[in-house]
């Protein structure tokens, strides 16, 4: 049953790759904080980046923070978003210990993406849970770098 439902995802997974690969192209990442959609100040980007930065030096866990204002034309954000981690392969090779926030302000819509192996920690409802009570509550606020600041600091400490 198990390899028949890893075979299913894979497959998903690699529509998901062909399709947007034919119709979106995906920026390039430029850190560990891509702040495509201009969201928080460069000092902010500078404390998250060293913040994350000193996580994966410790752990060897990939968390990387992308910030977007489009998507293209007639994609769903969610699948989006699964896409663009997938591409940009945040994590290590054979570990799948990689995290991915997006973020699009203008959409009105944030995404945390596990990989396989962070996802037996950091299950949907623990993202789900940190989502609405540590960076939302913030976003509403029009606290965006409080927000961002505050979840990945709970999934830092849900996640060692």
């Amino acid at each position: 049953m198990r390899s028949k439902l890893h075979f299913v995802l894979i497959l998903i997974f690699g529509f998901l790759s062909f399709s947007f690969g034919q119709e979106t192209s995906f920026p390039k990442p430029i850190g560990f904080v891509n702040d495509f959609e201009n969201l928080i100040h460069l000092e902010e980007v500078t404390k998250l980046e060293a913040l994350l930065i000193n996580y994966e030096k410790q752990t060897s866990n990939e968390i990387v923070v992308v910030t977007i204002s489009e998507i293209g034309n007639g994609n769903d954000f969610d699948n989006y978003a699964l896409a663009l981690a997938q591409n940009w392969a945040v994590g290590k090779i054979g570990k799948d210990n990689g995290l991915v926030i997006v973020i699009s302000n203008q959409l009105g819509r944030i995404r945390i993406c596990t990989g396989t192996g962070t996802e037996k920690i950091l299950t949907d409802e623990i993202c789900n849970t940190i989502l609405e009570e540590n960076i939302i509550p913030n976003f509403k606020n029009g606290e965006i770098y409080k927000g961002i600041e505050s979840g990945i600091n709970a999934l830092i400490e849900k996640w060692k």
